[in-house]
């Protein structure tokens, strides 16, 4: 039941929402501020941050925060965090991440492979737009009433695009192929 609980914050967290609901912080009060402490800091909070969240979140059902089980569940999570893969993943998904949490020695390591990861992401972006912009075009040759000029004009944006399409796509498999940056 507690860790279907704690997997329950993790996702809900996720979300954008506020950081708990009264029944959360019921529930955590309970159990445990260590487990809620972990999944923050694997997902890179900050934990002064997170904790005045977690505190106005609970403040309506008088729960405070305990702040040495959270902070110890905390440590343990950030340690996750800071990992090249998680970093890598972190920029995959369009973030550039909170190295601010990791420790100094490895801070460097965790924004390159950000970098990488981003960079992936931003390539695949590229190609997404470009796919689109040619989809309207195909759309718009399939009007009969289009003259020849400007059917013309749009199969050379086409060509054009599925040329620069092409040039991502290599550097797309030039990105992907870059190693994760491990210490």
């Amino acid at each position: 039941m507690k860790l279907l609980w704690l997997l329950f914050v993790a996702i809900f967290g996720l979300c954008g929402c506020a950081s708990m609901t009264k029944e959360e912080c019921l529930e955590a009060n309970a159990t445990s501020w260590e487990g809620i402490g972990r999944i923050d800091g694997s997902d890179g909070w900050d934990p002064e941050r997170r904790l005045e969240m977690h505190r106005e979140a609970c403040q309506e059902v008088r729960i405070l925060p305990d702040r040495t089980s959270y902070m110890r569940g905390w440590h343990i999570g950030v340690v996750e965090y800071c990992t090249p893969d998680r970093a890598y993943s972190v920029g995959l998904s369009g973030s550039s991440g909170n190295s601010g949490v990791c420790p100094p020695a490895i801070r460097g390591f965790f924004d390159d492979n950000v970098e990488l990861g981003l960079r992936v992401y931003n390539l695949r972006n590229q190609i997404s737009s470009l796919e689109s912009e040619i989809d309207s075009y195909e759309d718009r040759l399939r009007d009969p009433k289009l003259d020849g000029e400007t059917r013309h004009d749009l199969h050379a944006k086409i060509r054009h695009r599925d040329e620069e399409i092409s040039h991502l796509h290599m550097l797309l498999n030039e990105a992907q192929s870059m190693p994760i940056i491990r210490y």
